[in-house]
């Protein structure tokens, strides 16, 4: 059985709110838009080496032994993912390229295109990075992250009665 996260106690820190109210903020805007908030003009501008990344969605729930994040990154070979984790901090990196046309030929029109996904996440708790596994299937990336101290499972214990 899962349960999922609930936000954890933490010192305030501004800096982390400030990032979490923009990544609602912007999530908002893109369920409603599909398109990032303020239109184009704050992404970096289109070039060879000037990739813009959009947040992968994910899912975390809590098996009592471990954290599943599942992370939507569509088009995404696993050569070319990078995730890290470190105490209790989940940072997955991917990216994706596709080019269209014949080599050789004199273009008059020729297409590429270029996604890039990052997420950073902030489990509850430590997890133990080296036990850590991944796989990719259909554009989803499952991680399972074992706890370093598991919650125990509740027991049932009988009551007697006086």
């Amino acid at each position: 059985m899962t349960k999922e996260i609930e936000p954890r106690e933490s010192p305030p820190d501004p800096w982390t709110d400030f990032d979490r109210a923009f990544d609602r903020m912007r999530r908002r805007f893109d369920d409603a838009w599909g398109v990032p908030p303020f239109g184009t003009a704050f992404l970096p501008l289109e070039s060879g080496t000037t990739p813009r990344f959009r947040p992968a969605r994910t899912d975390v729930s809590d098996t009592g032994t471990a954290y599943k994040v599942v992370a939507e990154i569509p088009g995404v070979p696993k050569e070319r993912l990078d995730i890290r984790v470190r105490g209790s901090s989940v940072e997955i990196r991917g990216e994706t390229s596709e080019e269209k046309g014949e080599d050789g030929e004199e273009f008059v029109h020729r297409e590429r295109s270029y996604a890039g996904y990052y997420r950073s996440l902030e489990l509850p708790e430590p997890v133990v990075a080296a036990d850590a596994k991944a796989k990719v299937e259909n554009g989803l990336l499952e991680l399972e992250l074992p706890k370093q101290h598991p919650t125990p499972s509740p027991a049932e214990v009988k009551v007697a009665v006086e």
